[in-house]
């Protein structure tokens, strides 16, 4: 039997981590938007020496499992950063480092290639005539890709964006592999302390059924105000 009592405890032991995930998403993002923008933009000429050279990046990342690429950066970043300190002459704590930090690092590294491809579509979409315009009035091709263009792309891409970021909301249920306490890392502290794994995974399943249903809404709503606009 279920123990009521218990799911009771742990749903207020996993909100717990609900900021931990929160976190991870929006920095990753922060992150990735501008660096993936800038790909894209690249990557429209694919004859460039820079575009081979990044969609060998892309390739790389798809190849590999996230649980792969967790586990080879959380232990070769602090031995770089090592490595890197005794190059300059620099005693660098890197025990000192926030597994948030690796968390931000990974997960940013990680989406950048999907989130240029889901831009580079987009700005496949968007007509020649616009960057035009946008030269015509003096507009810089900065400022054209900033104000102009990236706004479009958005707009377009917006449900491949909802699809995009609800996959890194569950991908950063892995995080515990560095020892974060997100949503699934409490629930298996939870479950560790109580051998009560059917609960705790019931409890993360609804809770990530929630936060991911709740983030649909929310790009529903934008994709209904855009439409509008």
């Amino acid at each position: 039997m279920l123990d009521w009592k218990f799911i009771g405890k742990t749903i207020i032991q996993c909100a717990g981590g609900i900021p931990e995930t929160f976190m991870l998403v929006v920095v990753s993002l922060l992150i990735a938007i501008p660096i993936a923008f800038l790909m894209a933009l690249v990557n429209l000429k694919p004859e460039r020496a820079l575009s081979k050279v990044l969609q060998v990046y892309i390739s790389f990342v798809r190849s590999l499992p996230l649980i792969l690429i967790i586990y080879l950066f959380y232990h070769l970043i602090p031995l770089l950063i090592v490595g890197f300190g005794e190059a300059i002459g620099a005693d660098i704590d890197i025990y000192g480092i926030s597994d948030m930090v690796y968390g931000y690092v990974i997960f940013a590294f990680v989406t950048i290639p999907t989130l240029s491809e889901v831009f580079r579509a987009g700005l496949l979409a968007i007509p020649k005539t616009q960057v035009e315009a946008a030269k015509s009035i003096g507009m810089t091709g900065f400022q054209s890709a900033i104000y102009i263009i990236l706004p479009q792309v958005i707009k377009k891409q917006l449900p491949v964006l909802c699809t995009f970021t609800t996959n890194l909301i569950k991908m950063t249920s892995l995080a515990f592999c560095m020892s974060i306490r997100e949503i699934t890392g409490e629930a298996r502290v939870a479950a560790a302390d109580s051998i009560r794994y059917i609960e705790c995974y019931l409890v993360i399943f609804f809770m990530y059924l929630v936060i991911c249903v709740l983030v649909e809404q929310v790009f529903k709503f934008f994709e209904r105000a855009t439409a509008t606009c």
